[in-house]
């Protein structure tokens, strides 16, 4: 919060008023801890899994809309070490990530892949007709898989094994969250986080004016983070008032799909251009 002052100073006479800005201390605040060394190339996603106690790491390697093969998942430990760089292969432009039931979940173009994480493989895959751009991946708490489909505008949901389209007509859907009490969506170019009404097809706006939106998370009492792409690192308190925690963008580090580890206040942030995972304590 910034508060302007009106101060009288008297020098040699003469009465001077000023304006005097004060910025008051926030109660959020970030502190970097590591980044891993820049050998994930193009890093879109990651998530952590407490069972494993793992972070594992999504690796475009190549152009996002381009089906060659080089994408990869990593492995990475909560100190920051890169375990495994190609953990899983022969993705093409994998980006948002999932855990549920010891299966990770993958989009990749316009495909949800699923992996076995005891077995290290793929264990299954869902080529979905219409999807353009595949993106954010957030699961539901009876298991559901909710994909965004950037390049399509529009919302799928894997269930019984079965993917339908369950949001449409909405421009440039990008980070997703899906909790029990909401589901949650940043569209690209209105440049805004809503929260969504999955049957009746209602948004409702609860924050403006991010830049390049893509991440969501949740932190507590309905607060989330932020991310924009460029680099911007956001606070978004219960009544969608924002503040901005940190801003690599002068540095040109990306800040894409992000995670936090309640257990840790531990924030994730894959830089994707600049090839790197990297780690930050929140202070709420």
């Amino acid at each position: 919060m910034k508060t302007t002052l009106r101060l009288a100073l008297r020098l040699t006479g003469v009465c001077l008023l000023l304006n005097v800005s004060i910025n008051h201390s926030l109660a959020q605040k970030l502190s970097l801890l590591w980044e891993t060394p820049t050998v994930l190339p193009g890093v879109e996603s990651v998530i952590y899994d407490a069972e494993t106690d793992l972070i594992y790491a999504a690796n475009i390697n190549g152009h996002f809309m381009e089906k060659d093969g080089n994408g990869t998942i990593a492995r990475i430990d909560t100190d920051g070490k890169v375990i495994d760089t190609q953990w899983i292969t022969g993705l093409d432009a994998p980006t948002g990530l999932g855990i549920y039931e010891r299966k990770l979940y993958v989009t990749d173009i316009d495909r949800l892949v699923e992996i076995d994480i005891k077995e290290g493989k793929i264990s299954n895959t869902w080529a979905v007709s219409g999807a353009t751009a595949f993106n954010d991946i957030a699961i539901g708490a009876d298991g559901t898989v909710y994909a965004s489909d950037t390049g399509g505008d529009a919302v799928y949901a894997l269930k019984d094994d079965t993917v339908n389209k369950v949001l449409d007509n909405v421009r440039g859907p990008n980070g997703l969250l899906s909790t029990p009490d909401r589901f949650l969506t940043v569209l690209w170019y209105a440049q805004a986080l809503y929260s969504v009404d999955l049957k009746t097809q209602q948004l409702t706006e609860l924050a403006g004016g991010i830049v390049n939106p893509d991440g969501i998370e949740e932190v507590g009492n309905g607060a989330l983070l932020l991310t924009g792409l460029n680099g911007l690192i956001y606070y978004v308190d219960k009544n969608g008032r924002k503040t901005l925690l940190a801003d690599t963008s002068p540095d040109q580090i990306q800040a894409a799909d992000i995670d936090y580890v309640a257990s840790r206040n531990l924030l994730l942030v894959p830089t994707l251009n600049s090839n790197k995972v990297m780690a930050y304590r929140l202070e709420l």
